[in-house]
């Protein structure tokens, strides 16, 4: 039966659990700051993923089936769109409220994979500890694969005195020492559920320093369709996120022989596209888009380029974002970028990085090999490492260092 909702607070943490926290976020403080005094910058980088079947935690108006979450519908939430933010009308929810999960940081972008029939939509809300006291939620976007029963967007306005939402980023003006994060699934008819499979949020505290971490030696080419974002006219100057998203899934498509996963671009801008931020940059929407096809999916911010080293070993290309300054980026197609995203597919001996860029003016040639130093520079300085992963449910990927 339908259940009217009141507006639930997070708990406070127990006090032993505050003094741990803030003893660890000390001690990280700390470490940091003894590194810089050595002259090396450091970041303290992280990344936590939803636990199987969603044990711990508390749901409310949803139920897992099949290691998935989705409604309940015995035990719905009925809501009204009274701000607008939605569908404008009636909808039925549920929501997974995650234990209190302890971690330093000042920037978080959760990502998640999700199957959204029409009708459906999900969202993740992010609260987190500072200074012993609880955020408010901030909201990190209204998901869903199409635009019925509105149009996908993030969620504007939610600056305060803690932090504010820049598009799929939550930024803090202060270090966290723990967050909690809730998943919101909605639906217009009680009878069709939203599922999502998993979810994750990388988290970061500080930059890292490009050059300080070498090449690991390890070599790779990986034969990874080539598509320009040029060829297009009428925005395509702007589609570097989508057009690399495209690459990698058609990649993927060869490997695997799913030729579902071979998607034009144009049609991967549709189903990305940010409505409120009017563009198709937005991080986890792109992961998102991919993981609705069964691909898995996410976010994750690495600390060198010997990290993605690791993954294109594997047989997984990445997607790195970058911005740079004229004169910053040897054989560019582009002069600068405040903001742009590329496809890297390996490395040469000598370890400099072999990608597909979407900015060259033809498909044949989008194949560029960049200087080690130079891209790395321009990844980490400018979006602290940010990396989109994206490969088949089962692949063998590097083992977990605490980034991915």
């Amino acid at each position: 039966m339908l259940q009217s909702k009141f507006l639930k607070m997070m708990a406070t943490a127990v006090l032993g659990v505050g003094c741990l926290l803030l003893a660890m976020n000390i001690s990280l403080a700390e470490n940091n700051l003894n590194l810089k005094k050595s002259g090396v910058e450091t970041s303290v980088k992280s990344y936590w993923q939803s636990p199987f079947s969603f044990s711990g935690g508390q749901l409310d108006g949803t139920k897992v089936s099949a290691s998935a979450l989705q409604l309940d519908s015995t035990k719905l939430y009925a809501g009204f769109d009274s701000l607008g933010r939605y569908n404008g009308g009636a909808y039925y929810y549920g929501s997974y409220t995650t234990d209190v999960i302890p971690v330093a940081f000042t920037e978080a972008i959760p990502s998640w994979q999700a199957n959204t029939p029409p009708g459906t939509w999900t969202e993740i809300e992010m609260s987190a500890l500072v200074n012993g006291v609880w955020t408010k939620w901030y909201t990190l976007g209204a998901w869903m694969e199409g635009n019925q029963p509105f149009e996908r967007h993030s969620i504007v306005g939610q600056s305060d005195a803690d932090g504010y939402v820049a598009t799929d980023t939550l930024i803090l003006d202060k270090s966290a020492t723990a967050v909690k994060a809730r998943v919101n699934l909605y639906t217009n008819d009680p009878a069709i559920t939203p599922t999502l499979r998993k979810f994750g949020i990388t988290f970061s505290n500080g930059t890292d320093k490009a050059g300080v971490v070498p090449s690991n030696g390890q070599t790779s080419a990986l034969d990874v369709p080539k598509r320009s974002q040029m060829v297009f006219p009428d925005g395509g100057e702007v589609w570097c996120s989508p057009t690399s998203t495209s690459m990698v899934m058609a990649y993927w498509a060869n490997v695997t022989g799913n030729s579902a996963w071979n998607i034009p671009v144009p049609t991967v801008v549709d189903g990305v596209w940010d409505y409120r931020y009017d563009g198709a940059g937005n991080w986890p929407f792109n992961t998102a888009y991919a993981s609705s096809f069964g691909l898995d999916g996410k976010v994750v911010r690495m600390s060198s380029l010997a990290e993605v080293q690791q993954w294109t070993a594997a047989g997984v290309p990445v997607i790195a974002s970058i911005a740079y300054k004229k004169g910053a980026l040897d054989n560019s197609p582009i002069p600068s970028t405040d903001g742009h995203l590329l496809v890297i597919r390996g490395f040469d001996a000598a370890g400099n990085v072999l990608t597909n860029d979407p900015a060259a003016a033809s498909d044949e040639a989008v194949t560029i090999t960049y200087n080690r130093a130079q891209l790395e520079k321009a990844w980490l300085d400018n979006s602290n490492g940010t990396t989109y992963l994206i490969y088949p449910q089962g692949w063998t990927t590097p083992a977990g260092n605490g980034h991915w």
